[in-house]
């Protein structure tokens, strides 16, 4: 009994160590105060899993760079800006999933949470259809979405192999 519970858990540990973002770039509008960029700071580091945040108050720039095996999901990043009384614009993100769907719609999976994405490419003449099934990362972007809500839509810089 103990080796299975064993096995399972390294089985589930390997899905979430492999299905995580590993970094987003959000643009925050209406962010003009060193409180402000500091109460964005505190609201960020309070989510579990983020490492290190970095705010440019000129640019309105939130930088977070996440943990490996992290949980987090893009609607708490984008709570944390709302709950502030600020609006995000569009995400930078770079994250770990899996691919499926089809050549035609392709979606991105972020195993260990319920983010689900349609990849559409930046740039025409970009075949992904050879990573169909397999674990990668996407470097793309999250276009802004309403208050409450989350993209269903990656529009993707890069998809590459996850080594």
């Amino acid at each position: 009994m103990k080796t299975i519970l064993a096995v399972g858990f390294l089985a589930l540990a390997s899905l979430i160590a492999h299905a995580e973002y590993e970094q987003v770039n959000l643009t925050v509008f209406g962010m003009d105060c060193a409180p402000c960029a500091h109460a964005i700071h505190v609201s960020m580091k309070g989510i579990q899993g983020v490492n290190t945040v970095d705010v440019d108050l000129n640019t309105g720039l939130v930088s977070i760079k996440l943990t490996p095996g992290n949980g987090a999901v893009m609607r708490q990043f984008n709570e944390a800006v709302e709950k502030n009384g600020f609006t995000h614009k569009a995400a930078n993100i770079i994250v770990r999933g899996q691919l499926s769907g089809s050549a035609r719609a392709p979606f991105l999976e972020v195993s260990g949470t319920k983010d689900r994405y349609a990849l559409t490419p930046l740039a025409e003449g970009t075949d992904i259809s050879g990573l169909l099934g397999k674990t990668v990362v996407v470097d793309g972007v999250l276009p802004q979405s309403g208050k409450g809500k989350v993209s269903d839509t990656l529009r993707y810089k890069s998809v590459t192999e996850s080594k």
